[in-house]
């Protein structure tokens, strides 16, 4: 260790905290002309720094006109941050290095080591759920509408074999098989004669499906390619973890007639990729859970201020740029790996490959393209096409960025929006396409020429109308394609979208029980219920963010979706179904991927699928402790209850 970094919390009120930041040299050399630069998600009040002068990009911070720094001795500072004070180890200071030099082009950093950042409160204990001691023989969740205990069992071994199936269970025998060689090192085979039966009964509604496992037979029936994949998820779960003999490598599953379908059409998560890039290894292994546990979308965050993961062949400067962050990079470093080039981008075989992967396992994949704010990694990549150089309107997003938005006055916005969705709309087969729409901030576009002209060209009377203006192009664009259009709750903000655009309700339920009143389809995902980047508990050492108050796995699974509506009431026609979401500021690695994300994953599934009639939390922490076995198999690091 040659540089180690203290960050303490010294004084806190409501709406205010002040810190002290030191910085310890411990090598036997002496610093001048040096600058700590460093990764903190929150601004700091410049006028507030004791020693020094701060700049931020983002969650990129840089103190500056620092006086030397000795061999053997420290530097201290002050400074405040007028937001709710920290109680999370994760809030602090995780990353820094310091550089020597004024080139802001030619940094070679130097590795500082940093401390878990002291709160000044006491101690928490970790939050629990206790588990029964002893789980059901049959856990399966989430749980079925009917299920019926049979007598006896059927063995499952290297002799098993599918019957010659109907082609719309092609998929599920895919992922059955690729999931069979996972027990018996080799894919499931088919014959005529086999014992696994897949038939088709248009008897059975879409999605739904009917299990009958005899003691010599499987039978599985549905009337659609996701409900035989729906089917597969429920043998698979009642297949062991281990074999039951093991010398000859048998599996024993219970003998049960089941009858199920889901309760909303719409079961999906989100996944921020543009934050931190997740490679297709650990997509398509989210892909293979979320099939298990009956999600049918996965929604990708392909782009967004820190990073552009998609490859656009008519702007290859979006990956070339845009998909990487460094200190001497054209985009700055942000959350993590901050003194180093990091990055990564899907190519369009990537993309068809997950597609198909997905496809197998009953999933639609729905991308988003985010537009107008969330754009930085779009605009530093072609500034030529998406700056307006007359543009001098002065803001700051929520995430610190004075220059996120497209302008709705350039043309190259709009040829920009049109040559990229036109791409995205070839390479998935999805009826949808998400376009963000969030966060656009107050000031943008209050001093461009061109953007008033625009307003007075059109008869606007408030800037924000602009916004508008460009997503009504885009939805004209998806609907030119045949596609629906996707959108944030803001969308629907000053009347700026059609009814026809799919409202994705994210700030609170309230926010989304009055998209649904103005007659907007919706897909409930408010942050305080189903956001798994929230931490699971109230320990500082918890890991995750607590902006929208902390998420426990019994708060998920209590989660009603608009309950004050009634179940008669026609408005809930507009409630498509329920989507989480894990983005990823702090997600940085496979470990943390999935600790975040597991057992809390398996309470969204039951309460998308499950009627909630047939919902129970103790019943479902009985059928959990089954289901920790097998996350225990196959090795995912998920929170422990106990």
């Amino acid at each position: 260790m040659t540089y180690r970094l203290d960050f303490t919390v010294i004084e806190k009120a409501k709406g205010y905290c002040r810190y002290a930041l030191s910085l310890h040299n411990l090598t036997d050399q002496a610093l001048h002309g040096w600058s700590l630069y460093f990764f903190i998600s929150r601004c700091i009040d410049p006028a507030s720094v004791s020693v020094g002068t701060i700049s931020q990009m983002g969650s990129y911070s840089c103190l500056s006109q620092l006086p030397p720094l000795e061999a053997n001795g420290h530097f201290y500072t002050e400074f405040t941050m007028r937001t709710m004070p920290f109680n999370l180890h994760d809030d602090g200071i995780r990353e820094a290095f310091i550089a020597l030099g004024n080139d802001q082009h030619q940094i070679a950093p130097l590795k500082v080591y940093t401390t878990a950042i002291n709160l000044d409160q006491e101690s928490i204990e970790r939050y629990c759920t206790p588990l029964p001691n002893v789980g059901c023989d049959i856990a399966l969740i989430p749980q079925p509408n009917q299920l019926t205990r049979l007598h006896g069992e059927f063995v499952f071994n290297q002799t098993t074999a599918i019957e010659t199936p109907p082609a719309l269970a092609q998929g599920a025998i895919n992922w059955l098989s690729a999931e069979c060689k996972k027990h018996f090192n080799e894919t499931m085979p088919i014959h005529p004669q086999g014992n696994i039966h897949y038939h088709v009964s248009n008897d059975i509604i879409e999605h739904g499906y009917q299990l009958l496992i005899e003691s010599d037979n499987i039978w599985i029936q549905a009337s659609s390619a996701t409900g035989f994949v729906h089917a597969t998820s429920t043998l698979l779960q009642l297949l062991p973890n281990s074999p039951s003999h093991a010398a000859n490598a048998t599996y024993c599953v219970p003998m049960v007639e089941i009858t199920d379908q889901p309760h909303y059409g719409y079961r999906g998560m989100m996944l921020d990729c543009g934050r931190h890039f997740h490679p297709v290894d650990r997509i398509k292994h989210l892909l293979d859970h979320l099939a298990r546990y009956k999600f049918n979308t996965f929604h990708w965050h392909l782009t967004d201020d820190e990073g552009w993961r998609i490859e656009i062949d008519a702007y290859p400067q979006l990956t070339e740029i845009g998909a990487w962050r460094g200190p001497n990079e054209v985009i700055v470093p942000q959350f993590s790996h901050i003194d180093q080039r990091y990055g990564g981008f899907y190519t369009k075989q990537d993309i068809r490959d997950v597609i198909a992967y997905a496809s197998d396992r009953g999933i639609t994949i729905i991308p988003e393209i985010d537009m107008p704010g969330h754009c930085r990694a779009a605009i530093l990549s072609l500034p030529e096409l998406l700056k307006d150089p007359d543009d001098h309107s002065v803001y700051r997003s929520i995430q610190n960025y004075p220059d996120n938005v497209l302008s709705p006055a350039l043309a190259g916005t709009y040829t920009f929006i049109q040559t990229v969705l036109d791409e995205i709309c070839a390479l998935f087969p999805a009826p949808f396409v998400h376009i963000g729409a969030d966060e656009v901030p107050k000031g943008v576009w209050s001093d461009s020429v061109a953007c008033q002209q625009l307003m007075a060209d059109n008869n606007y009377h408030d800037p924000m109308e602009l916004q508008g203006h460009i997503l009504r192009f885009a939805e004209q664009v998806l609907r030119d394609k045949g596609k629906r259009m996707m959108g944030w709750e803001e969308a629907t903000h000053g009347n700026k979208v059609s009814k026809n655009t799919v409202i994705f309700s994210w700030l609170s339920e309230e926010a989304g029980l009055e998209c649904v009143k103005n007659g907007f389809d919706v897909v409930m995902q408010p942050a305080q219920s189903t956001y798994l980047d929230l931490a699971q508990g109230y320990s500082a050492d918890e890991a995750g963010v607590d902006w929208a108050g902390k998420l426990t796995l019994d708060k998920v699974y209590n989660y009603h979706p608009l309950s004050m509506i009634a179940s008669e009431n026609s408005e809930r026609q507009h409630i498509l179904g329920i989507q989480t979401a894990l983005w990823s500021e702090l997600i940085n690695n496979q470990s943390r991927f999935e600790y975040m994300i597991y057992p809390r994953l398996l309470a969204v599934s039951e309460i998308c699928w499950s009627t909630p009639q047939h919902r129970n939390w103790d019943d479902f922490k009985a059928r959990l402790k089954g289901q920790l076995n097998y996350l225990d198999k196959a090795g995912i690091n998920y929170r422990h209850c106990e």
